[in-house]
C-alpha cells in the first residue's frame, strides 16, 4: 500500500484552506502531503516532523476512488520540503486542468476517506 500522511485532522475546512499555490512553483496548486511508495505511516509521520497532535492518513488509491465518482482525479508531485514532501493536487478528469481551489464536494470525499490518530513523533 502507498500511503498518503497529512498533518493534522483532514477536515473539509482544512483541506479547503490548505489548498493553495505551492511556493516557489507558479501553476502548481494543492496541499501538502508526505508520500512514498512503500514506506509506512509512520515512516512518513517521523518524516515530515508535523507540530500537530494528529495525522490523517489514507491510500493513494483509496483518496483516487474516492475523487471519481464526483469527476475528479489526482496528482501528487514531489517537491522540495521536510521529508517526503508531496502536492496533493486535484484535476478535472475530462480537461486535465488543475484546480486552483478545492471544491467543497472534493473536500468533503478525501476527508471521509482519511483516517485519523495521534502523533506518535509531535514536534513541540
Amino acid at each position: 500500500m502507498n500511503w498518503v500522511v497529512r498533518a493534522g485532522v483532514a477536515s473539509p475546512s482544512s483541506l479547503v484552506k490548505g489548498y493553495n499555490q505551492h511556493r516557489g512553483v507558479p501553476g502548481l496548486f494543492g496541499f501538502s502531503v508526505q508520500y512514498a511508495p512503500g514506506r509506512s505511516v509512520e515512516e512518513l509521520t517521523f518524516a515530515g516532523q508535523f507540530p500537530h497532535e494528529q495525522i490523517s492518513y489514507a491510500t493513494d488509491d483509496a483518496l483516487q476512488i474516492a475523487l471519481q465518482p464526483i469527476g475528479y482525479t489526482m496528482k501528487l508531485v514531489h517537491r522540495p520540503g521536510k521529508g517526503y514532501h508531496h502536492t496533493f493536487a486535484v484535476l478535472y478528469d475530462v480537461s486535465g486542468l488543475l484546480l486552483q481551489s478545492l471544491p467543497q464536494d472534493a473536500a468533503v470525499a478525501l476527508s471521509q476517506t482519511f483516517s485519523h490518530r495521534l502523533n506518535p513523533y509531535h514536534i513541540r
